[in-house]
């Protein structure tokens, strides 16, 4: 976590009242959120509470329908999409792993918002890819096919590509599914170490609650496109929100080794029967 003395910069990212609807629904309703520069913000919420549509809508990938998106004082719609990629990079869910390509030839499409249009990498270019490939400790798999990688090793090509862009942001979206536990803990060690020591603005969508205890400096908690609330982790995840939030019972406990707060989900609720909360 920060530090709780350290001075919050102004916003880097500024949402105002920001919807957008498909097919007369709202998938995003009236959001207003500040992103800080420094700081890795989690987007939490149940299923369908437009977590990932929020998150697009932030990086510059969805228009919203209403409101305005600020990115770095500038008006997110009035800057190209290369524009925005030298400042922002966005590693979606699960991407498509291209046929043929190794993990250096992965990271060398970072470079695109960099370069003119069909010109050879110059030395700058080969600088970035080196120090991408550096940070996420892939130099001894650098030429390896990416289909021979396991799913950890994979997502670290990725966020390579990501950080070739050079970008001063990072967006996320569930970046730690289809990893077993240990690859999300080197993964979110990673990402975390790019933000203590590099000061990279990470913007993730997170499942995991205990997860975004550890990982975040600040939450957005959403429910059915509305935001819930905003702030630290321990202010805003609290028993009384995120059972509203995801509907089902949700303890928040000191946890038994480190004593950082700690959640637990009633899966079958006190009444004791058989029916799991997650079904209602």
């Amino acid at each position: 976590m920060a530090p709780a003395s350290a001075a919050v910069k102004p916003a880097i990212i500024e949402a105002k009242a920001v919807s957008v609807v498909f097919n007369g629904s709202a998938a995003v309703d009236r959001a207003s959120v500040a992103i800080h520069p420094g700081r890795i913000t989690a987007i939490c919420g149940a299923n369908g509470s437009g977590k990932s549509t929020l998150l697009k809508c932030l990086s510059g990938l969805e228009a919203p329908t209403r409101g305005a998106i600020q990115l770095a004082g500038q008006s997110l719609s009035g800057l190209s999409r290369r524009q925005i990629a030298r400042q922002v990079a966005v590693l979606g869910q699960n991407p498509e792993t291209p046929a043929g390509l190794n993990v250096e030839e992965l990271v060398e499409q970072g470079r695109y918002p960099h370069r003119p249009w069909l010109t050879r990498l110059r030395g700058n270019d080969r600088d970035a890819i080196e120090r991408a490939i550096a940070a996420v400790d892939l130099k001894d798999m650098r030429q390896r096919q990416l289909a021979s990688l396991s799913g950890g090793e994979r997502q670290r090509a990725w966020v390579a590509m990501a950080l070739a862009q050079e970008p001063q942001i990072l967006f996320l979206d569930e970046p730690t599914s289809f990893l077993d536990v240990r690859h999300q803990a080197e993964l979110l060690t990673l990402l975390r170490r790019l933000n203590r020591e590099e000061g990279l603005t990470i913007i993730a969508v997170l499942h995991d609650l205990n997860q975004v205890i550890e990982f975040a400096d600040d939450v957005i908690l959403m429910k059915k496109g509305q935001v819930l609330s905003t702030g630290a982790p321990a202010d805003i995840l609290t028993p009384r929100s995120l059972s509203d939030a995801f509907g089902c019972k949700v303890d928040v406990i000191p946890h038994p080794h480190t004593g950082r707060p700690f959640c637990l989900i009633d899966w079958v609720g006190h009444d004791g029967g058989s029916d799991r909360a997650g079904d209602h």
